[in-house]
């Protein structure tokens, strides 16, 4: 296990003269002792990093996307999402708001190459899921607001073959089990910056945690640039690339 989390953590801790006087070995076991005690979480973050849960751009019917980074480099998740219009802002009656559908699906494609390779992993299995629906309403030519609901769910199963379970801080970790299931409340505001292009910030809430992350982004016409804050989690700030087409 310790091997496992100092490979996660080597992916995002970078030595420079500048942090010279840090002692990385330090902040590493102690990110690392944060993962062990909440690996779902951990992971679950970056589940966030390709969830799309902002509105399909006025006039478009359906689109797809795939996280970039952090997801599928150099977290390998291999991702897909997909967004459905029902309908669009006043088509029903004036005022009427837009009503997206959502969802997606990742597998994490490190964890079976290390099962394959490994003398000393038995079994790993990472991989979540998400739906939900978002509503959007202008509130004047240059802003949207939007709200929204999703359910998430993540999968995190590792398991070691007899007689090689790791050490960890004295204690040895044969294997974890664990999950994270909760429903979220979204809330957000886009304003547009040109032809396919715009601004978006957003806030959500587990109902179940109790807990806020927010996001800030760009959306052009095919890439998605945008910042994650994830005030509890083990890694604070996310940046993100996603990559997407709207039809």
């Amino acid at each position: 296990m310790k091997r496992l989390i100092l490979i996660f953590l080597s992916l995002f801790l970078i030595k420079g003269v500048a942090f010279a006087k840090i002692d990385w070995e330090s902040k590493g076991m102690q990110i690392a002792g944060e993962i062990i005690a909440n690996p779902a979480g951990f992971f679950y973050d970056f589940q966030q990093d390709l969830e799309s849960t902002t509105p399909l751009p006025p006039g478009k019917t359906f689109g797809i996307q795939t996280g970039l980074f952090p997801t599928t480099v150099p977290m390998t998740y291999v991702n897909g999402s997909g967004k459905l219009r029902l309908h669009g802002e006043g088509r029903i009656a004036p005022g009427v708001p837009q009503v997206d559908l959502i969802g997606g699906y990742w597998d994490m494609l490190a964890a079976k190459m290390a099962t394959k390779d490994s003398q000393t992993i038995d079994s790993a299995k990472f991989n979540g899921y998400y739906m939900g629906a978002i509503v959007s309403s202008s509130v004047s030519p240059r802003v949207r607001t939007f709200w929204g609901y999703k359910r998430s769910v993540l999968s995190a199963k590792l398991r070691f073959k007899p007689g090689e379970e790791p050490d960890f801080l004295g204690t040895k970790v044969s294997s974890f089990d664990t999950g994270f299931k909760d429903d979220f409340l979204i809330a957000g505001i886009e304003t547009p910056k040109g032809v396919s292009k715009l601004w978006s910030m957003q806030l959500n809430y587990g109902l179940k945690t109790q807990v806020f992350s927010s996001k800030v982004s760009w959306y052009g016409k095919y890439f998605e640039l945008g910042l994650n804050i994830f005030p509890e989690g083990v890694l604070v700030f996310h940046p993100v690339w996603n990559f997407h087409l709207n039809f």
